[in-house]
């Protein structure tokens, strides 16, 4: 019984770490509105093409440049739209960042 109790939680370790590299290969879905430059953009794109393929809509190995595929420019003054967002909506917005103990400010 003890030897079937082993093999039964062998099992359902392997299955579960199967499992885990199947999700952590799993591609983040991202747009160019999610990045504050074509620089970062090109970055992010080259250090893992087939997963920022999507950067690159006609596939000439420049991310964000098309029309209507752009980076978000994002304002430069304090008037960023920024203020007053909780946590999560400011991480959510690239032109955003959280600061403890200060709050949602501009990048």
């Amino acid at each position: 019984m003890r030897a079937f109790l082993c093999m039964s939680i062998a099992l359902w370790v392997t299955a579960l770490v199967g499992c885990g590299e199947i999700l952590a290969g799993a591609c983040v879905d991202t747009n160019c509105a999610d990045y504050t430059s074509q620089a970062s953009a090109q970055a992010a794109f080259e250090a893992d093409p087939e997963c920022r393929a999507d950067l690159d809509a006609d596939k000439d190995g420049v991310a964000c440049e098309e029309d209507g595929n752009r980076v978000r420019m994002c304002p430069s003054t304090s008037a960023c739209g920024c203020s007053n967002k909780n946590k999560s909506a400011c991480g959510g917005d690239s032109c955003c960042r959280w600061v403890v103990g200060s709050g949602c400010g501009c990048r």
